[in-house]
């Protein structure tokens, strides 16, 4: 129980530095961006909600 529960604080580590990882990534296009991400002035940012 103990070894599954540090296991899952440590994926959401990693996710979350991926995350860093994309926000304000320098991109030539959109396809130089992570999922949920576009290029805008040469910087990812991410797209915002639609409603």
């Amino acid at each position: 129980m103990r070894f599954s529960f540090l296991v899952a604080i440590a994926a959401l580590a990693a996710s979350m530095s991926v995350s860093a990882q994309c926000a304000k990534q320098s991109c030539s296009d959109d396809m130089d961006c992570c999922g949920g991400y576009f290029c805008n002035d040469f910087v990812c940012v991410a797209v915002p909600p639609s409603f």
